[in-house]
């Protein structure tokens, strides 16, 4: 019998996911945006339903690793205590004027959220110095040397609050269209770790 051939990497990260009420009051904000008779036509919206807060990514990954990384998720989720942040603002990758991502601001002023960061991190055996910007991304610019988005980031978004409640592993899917994430595990924060896992 010819062996098995090995499994097809999966693509998985560790985000926190946004809430209803923000996701509403944020698509509301991006329809006024894409509707601006100025608009740049090279943006390319992502899907608010996919919308989501980054905290590890950790590409290509063997699926046989991924009971491994919901039982050191399970620990880190356990050790973290459920908080709230501040949303609000836009900005850009990697400049204003020559913009590739257009992103909505998570503020985290007491770095509750870095530190989230870094035990995710620590417990999938990602970088824990690597940069992070805590923002949703909402349009990504189709331009090889990216668009001047200055005249949209003058346009004001209203605030928000984002509820830091659970974290969720996901995998995700590349083809033909945006990107689809499938979420694999979910985790509670400061749950037991007997009822962490939603599988």
């Amino acid at each position: 019998m010819d062996p098995q051939p090995p499994a097809k990497p999966w693509r998985c990260f560790v985000a926190v996911p946004i809430g209803d009420e923000l996701r509403t009051d944020l698509a509301l904000s991006v329809a006024s945006l894409r509707e601006q008779p100025d608009a740049d036509p090279d943006w390319r919206w992502t899907d608010g339903n996919a919308w989501h807060l980054t905290l590890a990514f950790m590409g290509a990954t063997d699926p046989a690793q991924v009971p491994a990384l919901v039982a050191a998720l399970e620990g880190a989720a356990a050790d973290v205590q459920p908080f709230e942040l501040t949303t609000g603002g836009l900005g850009a990758f990697p400049s204003a004027g020559r913009a590739r991502v257009l992103w909505y601001g998570v503020a985290d002023p007491e770095r509750r959220l870095r530190g989230v960061v870094n035990e995710v991190r620590r417990a999938v055996g990602a970088d824990v110095g690597a940069p992070f910007r805590a923002h949703f991304t909402l349009a990504r610019s189709r331009a090889r040397d990216g668009v001047d988005a200055r005249p949209m980031l003058a346009t004001p978004v209203p605030p928000g609050r984002l509820a830091v409640r659970r974290l969720v592993l996901f995998s995700s899917h590349l083809g033909r269209g945006p990107a689809h994430y499938e979420p694999l595990s979910t985790f509670e924060l400061g749950a037991p770790m007997s009822t962490l896992a939603a599988r």
